[in-house]
């Protein structure tokens, strides 16, 4: 299978799964993701959920790894025309083993929401590891999440990183207006050269 036919039958959020991600405008989170990872040789998302960053990187990743429960699994050796390993597992992030030198990826988080999986916490050595030695961090949430707001912060404060960027969002989609998942908060680390 390759990625259009992977696009064409991934199911499109139609407002009955997440209704924050059924309208036009929430993609544009995975837009400017792809634009801040389009130099990383490799790409990591974890929470990608049922539309992956993938089909919207622009550049020539040589592999590009999609973790989440709700992502239909998926595997092709191609992108966009050009050799690059894709896998799009319907895992936990904390199930997977990642194998990626110090600073060859982009992590991408976006809707972060992460949650426990039996006694392993979502923030703990393997998130921090993987934060800490990526080149490229970005991470996209609602603020009124609780979940997302307590955790964010342990994040974005790590030594090792610094902000390049923050943007707030508004998504206008009629499906939130005026709901809580229709604002947003965006961040962007680079790794801290203190």
């Amino acid at each position: 299978m390759n990625l259009e036919t992977y696009e064409a039958s991934a199911p499109l959020a139609d407002g009955r799964d997440l209704p924050h991600l059924s309208g036009p405008a929430a993609f544009i989170r995975q837009v400017l993701a792809a634009h801040f990872v389009r130099d990383c040789p490799h790409i990591v998302e974890i929470g990608g959920h049922i539309r992956p960053v993938t089909e919207f990187l622009t550049h020539r990743p040589l592999s590009v790894l999609s973790v989440d429960p709700k992502t239909p699994a998926f595997e092709t050796e191609e992108l966009n025309g050009h050799p690059c390993r894709v896998r799009h597992l319907d895992q936990k992030f904390q199930e997977v083993d990642y194998n990626y030198a110090r600073g060859s990826y982009g992590l991408v988080l976006l809707g972060y929401s992460l949650k426990p999986f039996g006694s392993r916490e979502p923030l703990g050595q393997l998130l921090f590891s993987l934060v800490d030695n990526a080149c490229v961090v970005v991470i996209e949430y609602p603020p009124e999440l609780d979940r997302a707001s307590s955790q964010v912060p342990a994040i974005i404060s790590r030594p090792t990183v610094k902000i390049h960027c923050s943007v707030e969002l508004t998504l206008d989609d009629e499906a939130i207006a005026g709901s809580p998942f229709a604002k947003r908060r965006f961040y962007v680390l680079h790794p801290s050269t203190d």
